[in-house]
């Protein structure tokens, strides 16, 4: 499925580095920029569950290395970037989206534990990456896209580490945005409200949160991770975008901060 078929692909020749890619809103973002010419990087906690990603992925024709690895170490991020250069000589696009999740846990409850691995897969391993593309993305310019979340932005309970990842990263996306600029590099971050893997678990036993959720949205639905958020991030990442250091709220109008 092709986000539009009728126009030049935006992504011919470039390379996109997707963390997370193997499932999830992670995957849709990245089968968005294989539609539209990018050549990808898969990183993910799963070789086996990249590896069938992969497969899909290249019977549409898209070349694809998928890297397993875990975010919350520096050495993933330094392992990636050498084995895509390697492999494709540049990276024009870095998407961070890796994240651990758990269910919801109040703030006197939650341990060191579930905050380091909540805080260190986003945050850190956001930074990680960052550092480790820099040189490569400074070589022509290119694009960051980090993902965000409104968790983060109203406070959501029960979700205090998710939501300090969360805010951490949309600020280390202005100050790269403001430190980068002068190298071509748009950093921009997304809050997808995009039905996803996990909220088939998170909602599994509360229909009436997921009611209340989707009453909130104006244009009544949740997000489709591949031609919203996916058509986003292509966007963003794309020659006509002139904006760095912005959030976007793709959620139907359920935040509008």
């Amino acid at each position: 499925m092709d986000l539009d078929a009728s126009v030049d692909r935006s992504m011919d020749g470039k390379v996109a580095l997707v963390t997370g890619g193997g499932q999830g809103l992670g995957y849709d973002i990245a089968h968005a920029f294989a539609d539209q010419g990018a050549r990808l990087v898969l990183t993910g906690r799963v070789q086996e569950k990249l590896d069938t990603r992969a497969a899909g992925l290249r019977e549409a024709g898209a070349e694809v290395l998928a890297l397993a690895g875990d975010v919350r170490f520096r050495a993933t991020a330094d392992d990636a970037v050498a084995k895509t250069l390697d492999a494709f000589g540049r990276i024009d696009v870095l998407v961070n989206n890796a994240q651990t999740l758990s269910m919801p846990v109040p703030l006197i409850e939650q341990d060191d534990t579930l905050m380091e691995g909540i805080i260190q897969s986003g945050l850190f391993g956001t930074i990680y990456f960052m550092q480790a593309a820099y040189p490569a993305l400074c070589r022509q310019g290119g694009a960051v896209i980090n993902l965000g979340s409104g968790q983060g932005i109203v406070g959501g309970w029960g979700t205090a580490s998710y939501a300090a990842a969360k805010e951490g990263i949309r600020a280390v996306s202005k100050v790269a945005a403001r430190e980068w600029g002068e190298n071509g590099i748009k950093v921009n971050t997304i809050c997808p409200g995009a039905w996803g893997e996990s909220m088939d678990i998170w909602f599994e036993d509360k229909p009436e949160e997921l009611e209340a959720m989707l009453a909130q949205s104006p244009l009544g639905r949740f997000a489709d991770g591949y031609k919203d958020v996916g058509g986003l991030a292509v966007f963003l990442a794309g020659p006509d975008c002139f904006m760095t250091g912005q959030t976007f709220h793709i959620d139907g109008g359920q935040l509008m901060p």
